[in-house]
């Protein structure tokens, strides 16, 4: 009798065990993994830490619930290839340049003007809640778009000629970003597009006699500094990361979820601030022991320079967004 009451209570405890296992695997097993590629892999690139800081954020905040699986980055799919992948599914998420997006979503990279610490305001502000649903309208999740302080981690024009004015700029042939053409087309210059694979022989050879860069993301890692003389310090644009999702996966996540990668991109945003202050002073750093020189416009010239830089991207969203829109954007730059 004693025998048969011990069996009993002991394999009782033992299947009251294989219950508790049986749950834990099953809650394990429920946690969301959304797949992330990004434009560049971490370590060369310190715009991908953007992407890694992201995953690095959800997979504490959502530990038994969500978490980020990085597959790649160029290896997976090129660049440019990437949007549209996202769009259609074959992955869960992506972080890259803004200015990507272009094609895909019209204006998508408009905080690129942004004059707000957080170049899209940061989730739950009015310019944020905009963006999302410029987004939304091509089937993206926009996340966030995190950058430096305004002036930290742009896009910067560096030459081996030197320049007093942007009228210097003229017939003068320049490499450019999707983003910088605009600028490059409005002081008559020649614009080139190359891969950034190449600018270091183009510029070696006289291809090409200067070219537009976001001066912190690893300038000096391709040995720019080695066949270019001067850097003009006229930062353009906010330039950073930019993280979004495919927008139907995002819908089917519960709001518990949602809100942990919206508090995930929240804390990115606030670590692109220092992060892209730190490695512009170190690229600086680099570029000038090396024998390139920083040079400063006249207030008079800095505030031309800037005022084309603006005036030309403004007009190109003005032709893929309504007169309405531009007013409805400028508007949100102002109140926020």
């Amino acid at each position: 009798m004693s025998f048969n009451i011990g069996f009993t209570r002991g394999w009782g405890a033992v299947a009251f065990g294989f219950a508790l296992l049986g749950s834990a695997v099953a809650h394990a097993q429920d946690a969301v993994t959304l797949k992330m590629v990004g434009a560049w892999a971490p370590g060369f690139s310190p715009t991908a830490e953007v992407g890694k800081n992201f995953m690095e954020n959800v997979n504490r905040l959502g530990e038994g619930k969500v978490k980020v699986q990085y597959i790649g980055a160029d290896d997976v799919l090129p660049p440019f290839d990437q949007p549209e992948a996202l769009v259609n599914g074959v992955f869960d998420v992506w972080y890259g340049a803004p200015n990507y997006w272009a094609g895909i979503v019209p204006g998508g990279d408009i905080t690129e003007l942004s004059p707000l610490t957080i170049p899209d305001g940061g989730p739950g502000s009015p310019l944020y809640d905009y963006i999302v649903g410029l987004y939304a309208e091509k089937g993206v999740r926009h996340l966030g778009h995190a950058a430096g302080d305004p002036g930290e981690g742009a896009h910067y024009v560096s030459t081996n000629f030197p320049v007093k004015s942007v009228d210097d700029l003229k017939n003068m042939k320049l490499r450019v970003a999707p983003l910088t053409r605009h600028f490059v087309k409005a002081v008559e210059a020649e614009s080139i597009t190359l891969p950034p694979s190449e600018i270091f022989l183009a510029m070696d050879r006289g291809t090409v006699e200067g070219f537009s860069w976001p001066v912190a993301d690893a300038f000096t890692r391709y040995g720019w500094q080695s066949v270019t003389k001067y850097m003009i310090n006229q930062p353009m644009y906010r330039s950073g990361g930019s993280v979004a999702m495919n927008l139907d996966k995002w819908n089917s996540l519960s709001p518990e979820v949602q809100d942990i990668l919206l508090k995930a991109i929240a804390e990115t945003q606030t670590f692109a601030l220092d992060w892209f202050q730190k490695n512009q002073k170190e690229q600086e750093g680099i570029m000038t022991e090396a024998g390139m020189q920083i040079l400063t416009l006249s207030e008079e010239e800095s505030a031309r320079w800037n005022k084309t830089a603006n005036d030309s991207l403004w007009a190109y969203y003005g032709t893929v967004l309504s007169a309405e829109r531009i007013g409805e954007i400028k508007a949100l730059f102002a109140a926020d």
